[in-house]
């Protein structure tokens, strides 16, 4: 029997996802627009759009599940041109594959590995599995991008084939950014 390429709860997932984001984008900027775009004005003013790379590489290379998108919250709120604010970011998720390989890679015979198996049992038989495939569909889909290339470089899957795959990030950035700069300007 085959089984769905994209099983139904998982899109059902998606889709509430993108109205989530949508609608919690514009709840912060109807509530709090104010002091988000002094705290966001204050980070870019500080660190630059350096900062935001180095902020998407951390969140997006975290073996911990953690997510970009209040990072491109900032530099929405602190009005960075969209498209500049891409580039930086997706560049940076791209970046954090690589990272993130060269992590698993790196503790693939340590107690790292055993600590990441017990947190999210499943992910590197998952990815032994399914190879480049599930770091394509992690960079695409809701799912920890991080633990798809950790466990990618844990395994030894094709770094080449990872970092293709890890592309897909850029139109996946660009989408939650559109969803951002949408929700944000409906809530101001």
């Amino acid at each position: 029997m085959n089984e769905p390429a994209i099983d139904r709860a998982l899109l059902r997932k998606m889709g509430i996802g993108v109205v989530v984001l949508l609608a919690v984008a514009a709840g912060l900027a109807f509530a709090l627009e104010e002091p988000i775009t002094t705290m966001a004005t204050a980070f870019v003013d500080t660190f630059g759009m350096a900062g935001i790379f180095a902020a998407v590489v951390i969140t997006d290379a975290s073996p911990l599940p953690m997510t970009h998108e209040p990072i491109l919250l900032i530099g929405v709120s602190a009005d960075v041109a969209p498209m500049v604010l891409w580039g930086v970011a997706a560049a940076a998720s791209v970046t954090a594959g690589l990272v993130g390989y060269g992590g698993g890679a790196l503790v693939s015979r340590t107690r790292v590995r055993a600590w990441i198996h017990t947190k999210h049992p499943g992910f590197e038989t998952f990815m032994s599995k399914h190879g480049v495939k599930g770091v394509a569909v992690a960079a695409l889909l809701p799912i920890p991008f991080a633990l798809a290339t950790w466990s990618a470089g844990m395994t030894r899957i094709s770094l080449p084939g990872t970092m293709a795959a890890a592309l897909l990030r850029i139109p996946k950035t660009g989408f939650y950014l559109w969803l951002i700069v949408t929700g944000w300007g409906f809530g101001a």
